[in-house]
C-alpha cells in the first residue's frame, strides 16, 4: 500500500521539547522526520492520540527554534508518535519553511 501524503517528509535529526496542553511539564523528544505539515517524534514520555501539544524544534541551522503553538497527536505507537502542526505564528511558518528548504535532500548530479 502506497501512501499518499500532503507534504513530503524530509528525515531529520533534531531535539524537540514538547508540552501537553493544560501541563506545564516539558518533555523532551527527538525529531526523525519533517514535513510543512507536521513531524513524527521518539521520545520515553507516553502520549495519546488527539492529545494537544505545544513543540519547540531545535533546528540549529537556524539559529532560533520554531515554535508551533498548537499540535495534535495523530498517532502514537512504541514511543513514538505523529503531529499535525495546527497553529504556527507566521514568522514561525517562515522559519519552517527555510528550515524545510535547507534540510530537503538534493539528488547527486549525475554522470
Amino acid at each position: 500500500m502506497i501512501e499518499c501524503r500532503e507534504h513530503p517528509r524530509i528525515p531529520v535529526e533534531l531535539q524537540v521539547l514538547f508540552s501537553t496542553i493544560g501541563n506545564t511539564d516539558i518533555r523532551e523528544g527527538t525529531m526523525f522526520d519533517i514535513s510543512a505539515g507536521g513531524c513524527a517524534v521518539t521520545s520515553a514520555a507516553p502520549v495519546n492520540p488527539g492529545t494537544g501539544v505545544k513543540l519547540l524544534i531545535r533546528a540549529t541551522d537556524l539559529g532560533s527554534p520554531i515554535t508551533v503553538h498548537s499540535a495534535a497527536v495523530r498517532w502514537a505507537s512504541h514511543g513514538e508518535f505523529g503531529v499535525e502542526f495546527l497553529n504556527l505564528t507566521e514568522l514561525d511558518r517562515s522559519r519552517l519553511r527555510r528550515f524545510l528548504h535547507v534540510a530537503t535532500p538534493r539528488s547527486a548530479p549525475q554522470n
